[in-house]
């Protein structure tokens, strides 16, 4: 186990919420996206790499996003307790 930390544009697992929620994850080297707004939530959202395979969401990120969350194209989806 090399330590390093992967670059966030390199898909795998993404985390998006608020900043307060999801800080923790990136000290554990997760890719985070900060959303702390309706608006930061759907921009990152639809910025995910195109190789994402699992996305965790805060419970208000997912509340933005449930309209979004069904479709089939989406990435696993988890929220966050």
């Amino acid at each position: 186990m090399s330590g390093a930390v992967p670059p966030v544009d390199r898909g795998g697992a993404v985390i998006i919420g608020e900043w307060a929620r999801t800080r923790g994850w990136a000290l554990a080297g997760a890719a985070v996206r900060a959303a702390d707004d309706p608006a930061a939530v759907h921009a990152a959202w639809r910025s995910l790499p195109p190789d994402t395979v699992l996305v965790v969401l805060t419970p208000a990120a997912a509340a933005v996003l449930a309209g979004e969350l069904t479709a089939g194209t989406a990435p696993l989806t988890a929220v966050l307790p």
